[in-house]
């Protein structure tokens, strides 16, 4: 048993992972069933570096393609391919998406608009932060050869398909096809 409050070096080092919230323990897994499978927004935002972008919504349809959230304030619809569990149009859920699953070149399911306000260029990856119309940060895995500056108007694609919607609870929906994720401890 090692503990670290380092989620990249829990990820790296760990066959299983418990993910501690102030005691109580929020999912157990291996390091990438966390990363692809995070049981709620803490676990989603705690494993990843940088962290998963969250984006307010609400539930636009829910249906057999999954459920369609309307990212409030950014002027852009989604549709995960998810079970829509209890959600219902006009619920308020979150909208999650990591990184590296955004686009520079506005290739995706959607367009999300805003203005570069710093460029991390890192060598062989560059992370843009991007300023949304509602005023929150989103974060772009980019190239390392992106031409990107503070400044610039981008459209970011979305590659719905690799996004979550958790509900009001905090809870992830599960990808349609998968059980619900199951609760902290095996």
């Amino acid at each position: 048993i090692y503990v670290t409050h380092d989620q990249v070096e829990a990820m790296t080092l760990a066959d299983r992972i418990v993910v501690l919230n102030h005691g109580v323990i929020e999912q157990v897994g291996a390091p990438l069933e966390l990363y692809h499978h995070p049981r709620n927004l803490f676990v989603a935002g705690f494993i990843g570096s940088p962290k998963m972008n969250f984006v307010a919504g609400t539930v636009a349809a829910a249906g057999e393609r999954g459920v369609t959230v309307r990212l409030d304030g950014v002027g852009a619809e989604v549709t995960v391919p998810c079970r829509p569990g209890a959600t219902r149009p006009g619920d308020t859920v979150t909208f999650g998406i990591r990184p590296e699953h955004l686009s520079e070149d506005g290739t995706g399911e959607a367009l999300i608009r805003g203005e570069v306000q710093v460029v991390e260029r890192l060598g062989s990856e560059t992370f843009l932060y991007v300023r949304m119309a509602d005023g929150d940060l989103l974060v772009v895995k980019a190239s390392g050869v992106s031409r990107a500056r503070p400044g610039d108007a981008v459209a970011v694609g979305v590659a719905a398909s690799d996004g979550f919607v958790f509900d009001a609870q905090g809870l992830a929906l599960p990808a349609a096809g998968q059980a619900a994720i199951a609760a902290a401890v095996p």
